[in-house]
């Protein structure tokens, strides 16, 4: 299926490694011209180099950008840059960090700014600066948030406190920018096999005395196909949501989770 993404721009928030690594590498498979942001330029560099080749796409069409979303004045300026380099834009895909595990007991203040910046904030602060250029043309942003903050558990304070945000402010953008031809949707993964997935199926097994192997079927069991999602298929989705091929889906939320949402609706 030819997704219509061929000649698109697209920006990848914090995408050197993980989920949104794999949003990005799709999209230059695609054809897109793509750039990548991450506060790292080291990471930024290896990953650039790592999707040129693995996508075997023109050098020219995926570059790199230093974005780091906890600096308001970093954001404005690698988001302009990024924008500026592509020539205009077609897909934003937005996109954060982990947030750290807490007990509300134990969270400071300081720490709820601190990922209320980085999650919330700078999603906000980037639609804002990514709009004016869709709506040039219609395009599209994905917010990449997680299934569980659909339905949050005890252990994800900051992800539930902040991600339910980005949930609102993409159903209230794609009814604010429809008329403009600008679509908004999230992506919630779970499951999915990152670098990220790893150290918590490392850290399981410690905090549990079990083996690797144990830890690992215990997480794919959570899961109802009993498997883990790899980061190809999770990179396809997100493609696809934010193409012309899925012109007439807005204010959606799509799981790719393996089936572990429990919501009917």
């Amino acid at each position: 299926m030819d997704l219509g993404l061929a000649g698109n721009s697209a920006l990848v928030l914090a995408g050197s490694k993980g989920l949104g690594r794999a949003a990005a590498t799709q999209f230059a498979a695609e054809g897109a011209d793509v750039v990548v942001t991450s506060s790292d330029p080291d990471n930024l560099e290896a990953a650039v180099a790592d999707i040129r080749a693995e996508t075997d796409c023109d050098p020219d069409r995926v570059g790199y950008q230093v974005c780091d979303l906890t600096d308001p004045d970093s954001i404005e300026a690698g988001v302009t840059d990024a924008i500026d380099s592509l020539g205009g834009l077609d897909v934003l895909v937005t996109n954060h960090g982990g947030p750290a595990s807490k007990a509300f007991a134990d969270a400071t203040l300081e720490e709820f700014d601190d990922h209320y910046q980085s999650i919330l904030r700078s999603t906000i602060q980037t639609c804002q600066i990514a709009l004016p250029h869709l709506r040039d043309g219609g395009g599209s942003i994905t917010n990449l948030v997680a299934a569980s903050a659909l339905e949050p558990n005890e252990f994800g304070l900051f992800g539930n406190v902040f991600r339910s945000g980005i949930y609102g402010l993409s159903k209230t953008l794609s009814r604010q920018y429809g008329d403009d031809g600008v679509r908004v949707n999230c992506v919630a993964p779970r499951g999915v096999h990152t670098d990220r997935i790893d150290h918590k199926i490392t850290q399981l097994a410690e905090d549990e005395g079990i083996s690797i192997e144990e830890a690992t079927e215990r997480r794919e069991n959570e899961l109802p196909l009993s498997r883990l999602g790899s980061p190809e298929e999770f990179g396809r989705a997100v493609a696809f949501i934010a193409s012309p091929a899925a012109g007439f889906t807005t204010g959606a939320v799509l799981t790719v989770d393996g089936g572990w949402s429990e919501h009917a609706f």
